[in-house]
């Protein structure tokens, strides 16, 4: 698998007329080399590969060495002692290479500054995207993947909702949420669990904080497991104390937010585009009076990173094909009451869209 999609990396190299490509996405690291360490805090990093037309090589570190020996052995394993940007300059000119290719969209101003300054002669050039162009469709390993990283976090988020979260704060719960993923096998969450409740569920992405939920609040639970290196996201909403607790507006705008998502389930297609698809949700909910609360897009990409291309938003130009994995996730958010959102992930196959979860978490109201 890993030498196919070095393959393809290479033709498109030889098409953007690129003698080789610096490989700094952690994401992208992992996708083209089996290797798995996170750069941990921000400007750090734990390598980066180099691939030319004819090698492929994992610089690392120390640190590293035996990881990458074990996790990456088809790639060649460079130790550098004196930083990364003289070791991509010393097998720049090994390799003979002329004009190199940067990941723009991972690429900090520092680096391509020390970059610059050691490979003088080389031409640089930034690229955006080429990995990610490869890992948008997903083959039938990838996908079993992103079905048990999902199937384990809908496993933990229905015991969480079949419990009482009436008086609970919202920190409690994500913390519940992320040491029972940990416990049960995940190598983590995804990213920090989102439990916001009541007036705090306007914000989309609120941070889980110490507010005590009450019966009545809306609570948005936006949950993902990470396992095997490939994420889920899921989002539920839910209301505290059960639907007998609810009021008027949460029916309205639940239902609203339900019907535009099963829409946009049921006519989604290959061969439209990220907006065309968002377009489809957006309108019901437009219909619906509240198209000016639906600030997000639709939905997003998941894979080895829980936001990735394919985007589906109101102006994604994406086209949309079968192999995509991504979300469909509208929602409506009232400052001073809170919001709805509910998402699953999808395949996109040849007749239209398939969820790749079983959580039927929802209420009948719409």
């Amino acid at each position: 698998m890993i030498k196919a999609r070095l393959a393809k990396l290479r033709a498109l190299l030889k098409d953007r007329e690129l003698d080789g490509l610096l490989v700094t996405l952690p994401a992208n690291r992992r996708y083209l080399s089996g290797f798995t360490p996170d750069d941990g805090q921000w400007g750090e990093s734990s390598g980066a590969l180099l691939v030319s037309r004819n090698a492929a090589l994992l610089l690392t570190d120390f640190r590293y060495q035996l990881t990458a020996q074990v996790q990456a052995p088809l790639l060649e394993t460079v130790i550098y002692k004196q930083g990364l940007a003289g070791e991509v300059a010393r097998q720049a000119k090994r390799l003979g290479l002329k004009r190199l290719g940067l990941e723009a969209e991972a690429m900090l101003v520092a680096w391509q500054q020390r970059l610059m300054k050691e490979l003088a002669g080389v031409e640089l050039k930034a690229t955006d995207g080429l990995v990610s162009r490869l890992r948008v469709i997903k083959n039938s390993k990838e996908i079993g993947a992103l079905k048990k990283s999902l199937a384990l976090m809908e496993q933990v988020l229905a015991t969480v909702l079949a419990g009482e979260i009436v008086g609970r704060s919202e920190l409690e719960l994500a913390r519940a949420i992320t040491r029972t993923l940990e416990d049960q096998g995940a190598e983590g969450v995804a990213f920090p669990p989102v439990v916001a409740s009541g007036p705090n569920a306007a914000e989309p992405h609120a941070e889980s904080g110490p507010r005590v939920i009450q019966a009545g609040d809306p609570v948005i639970f936006d949950v993902g497991a990470r396992l095997e290196g490939y994420c889920s996201d899921i989002s539920r909403t839910v209301v505290a104390g059960g639907l007998e607790a609810a009021d008027e507006q949460f029916r309205r705008v639940y239902a609203l937010t339900r019907r535009a998502q099963l829409k946009a389930y049921e006519d989604i297609r290959p061969g439209m585009t990220g907006a065309q698809a968002d377009a489809i949700a957006r309108q019901v909910i437009s219909q619906g009076g509240f198209g000016e609360r639906f600030g997000h897009s639709l939905g997003h990409g998941v894979g080895l990173a829980t936001h990735e291309d394919p985007r589906v938003g109101p102006h994604a130009s994406d086209l949309l094909r079968p192999g995509m994995v991504f979300t469909l996730e509208p929602g409506i958010y009232l400052p001073g009451w809170g919001g709805v959102r509910l998402e699953d992930m999808v395949l996109l196959e040849d007749m239209g869209c398939t969820r790749l979860g079983s959580l039927d978490w929802f209420y009948d109201l719409a």
